[in-house]
């Protein structure tokens, strides 16, 4: 090969790795910034030059990375980078740290626990351990549910901004699973401010007949709430002595769960 050959090819690699590393930063910064991102503040606080800003950011939105938010104007984390994400934290080779401490919330309680976070508008399963009750609810990793009737969604929508809660609960679908259901916009923002004033979120037969839960979140170290780990039982086998048993093994998982994130 020739040298002006051997040039055009080192060129071509550089300016590859320097698009590859300018659009991981982009998705990076939109990702931890938890808002719409204009394009004018990724150029300003990247650095990135405008031309090459526009075009990636037209880039990652065909790639569905990145999608506009049509309200705010800016870019969110698109439905494939969220679909990434999980994957990618459903894969953890910290999965046996996570299992150990929702094991010991099961011995301690003698009931499934779960380990969950939010995606999009979904409440996604990250892991679970179940109990010997022939009374469950068979999910697995990976498995979603709605965030307005499970005790580990509404205190995700809880701890949202207060905009973006009003947000959800007065533009979503309130289904109703069961006659426990909250399907009242107004009902649902009393609960939730509750439930953030607790740091308690409870689902009382609201999602599945017979079935209630208890759930309280798990922090980072900058304080995000970034997973809810919950605990479900029979109705008729959790009184008011069992459900305070529950929180406070719940409450301890979180802090060893916590610690765990803050690490990594």
């Amino acid at each position: 090969m020739s040298e002006d050959g051997t040039i055009e090819m080192v060129k071509e690699a550089s300016d590859a790795s320097s698009l590859l590393e300018r659009c991981s930063l982009i998705m990076e910064f939109v990702a931890q910034s938890g808002r719409p991102v204009s394009v004018s503040e990724l150029i300003r606080t990247l650095s990135v030059p405008k031309p090459s800003a526009h075009r990636i950011c037209r880039i990652l939105e065909c790639m569905g990375m990145l999608v506009r938010d049509p309200l705010a104007k800016g870019l969110v984390v698109g439905p494939r980078l969220l679909s990434l994400a999980l994957n990618a934290t459903l894969s953890s080779g910290e999965d046996a740290v996570r299992r150990s401490v929702l094991r010991a919330v099961v011995d301690e309680t003698g009931e499934t626990c779960s380990l969950t976070i939010m995606v999009g508008d979904e409440l996604v399963f990250l892991d679970r351990v179940e109990s010997e009750s022939p009374l469950r609810l068979q999910l697995f990793a990976g498995s979603r549910v709605p965030l307005h009737c499970t005790s580990g969604g509404k205190l995700f929508l809880a701890y949202l901004p207060k905009e973006k809660r009003e947000r959800f609960v007065s533009t979503a679908h309130l289904k109703a699973y069961t006659e426990n259901t909250i399907t009242d916009p107004q009902a649902l923002q009393e609960e939730l401010e509750k439930i953030r004033m607790e740091g308690i979120g409870y689902d009382n037969q609201e999602y599945v007949k017979g079935l209630i839960a208890t759930a309280v979140p798990v922090f980072d170290a900058r304080g995000r709430m970034r997973a809810a780990v919950s605990v479900n039982a029979p109705a008729g086998r959790s009184g008011p002595e069992e459900s305070q048993r529950h929180i406070v093994a719940l409450r301890q998982a979180s802090q060893a769960l916590s610690s765990a994130y803050s690490e990594s």
